[in-house]
């Protein structure tokens, strides 16, 4: 019987139903890495929008129609579920640095040595724009490497589900101490015992920090796909091929391709005809073997 996402919960652990997001300008640094949420997608569609000009001419029926571009936007939606408390704390670490990507770059402003100054200033001038890399299985992926698409998100929707319950968490650090007595200062119970051992009188002040973090975290953006391959028509040896050799026929949904191998033994007569096939070892790599998902 199909499937649905929702209703066989294990694939959302796959690394193919992965969700990969990355902030472009920051990539590659030391605490800037490609965020990771599990597959559990609950809303996809992918809109090309052809956008022309027109211009009505008097007497002419149709109008004067000039192409300008084709557009592609896609429309992404999943759930983060979390399964416990520690498991919450990290996705919500995840979706607040999604949140991030979507700032851009500023450059920290300086003094007249050439030092930067401590704090950010209004005068901070744009460095770069929140460019985004986003990937999901084959149908937000580049049809030419199976990269993740490049493009810009306009909004995130995020709407935790608080009908599904949640976690409180505390925890607690201390703010400061202050020594309100010594030894000498003690009456009760005295400074000094009999073993010499001083006793000291503190206030302590102690800051608890509570959370709460809904089990389930709903997300939702629009991404404005930026063609990092050649789009279009061109005709070569009598034929067209659309973008390149490489994607004609495969855009917009990319292909995911990985390496399996395995060990045949087979067994042929003295004219070279097959008789017998058989594995002996496969690959130990795990992946989805014609897995059907479905409503």
């Amino acid at each position: 019987m199909a499937q649905s996402m929702k209703v066989a919960p294990a694939l959302r652990t796959n690394s193919f139903f992965q969700i990969e997001i990355n902030h472009l300008p920051t990539a590659g640094g030391k605490h800037n890495k490609p965020i990771l949420f599990e597959g559990w997608v609950t809303e996809f569609s992918d809109q090309f929008s052809s956008n022309w000009n027109s211009e009505t001419v008097y007497g002419r029926m149709d109008p004067l129609a000039t192409f300008q571009n084709t557009q592609r936007e896609i429309s992404l939606g999943f759930d983060v579920v979390s399964d416990n408390w520690q498991q919450a704390q990290q996705n919500l670490a995840k979706v607040n640095r999604f949140i991030e990507f979507l700032y851009p770059v500023y450059e920290m402003s300086k003094d007249q040595d050439g030092n930067n100054l401590a704090a950010r200033h209004q005068q901070n001038t744009l460095k770069a724009s929140p460019l985004l890399s986003v990937r999901w299985t084959n149908l937000m992926a580049s049809s030419f490497n199976n990269a993740p698409l490049i493009g810009y998100i306009g909004g995130l929707q995020y709407a935790p589900d608080v009908s599904q319950g949640g976690f409180v968490l505390k925890n607690e650090e201390i703010a400061s101490l202050r020594m309100t007595g010594t030894p000498e200062q003690i009456p009760n119970p005295p400074g000094h015992d009999a073993d010499g051992n001083q006793t000291y009188e503190f206030e302590i002040d102690t800051i608890t920090h509570r959370s709460y973090i809904p089990k389930v975290l709903s997300l939702n953006f629009t991404l404005t796909v930026m063609h990092t391959h050649l789009g279009g028509w061109y005709l070569k040896d009598g034929s067209y091929y659309f973008g390149s050799e490489e994607i004609d026929g495969s855009f917009p949904n990319a292909r995911v391709s990985t390496i399996r191998t395995e060990k045949v033994q087979r067994t042929a007569n003295s004219e070279g005809e097959l008789l017998n096939q058989a594995i002996v070892s496969g690959s130990s790599e795990q992946y989805l073997q014609n897995q059907v998902l479905g409503g």
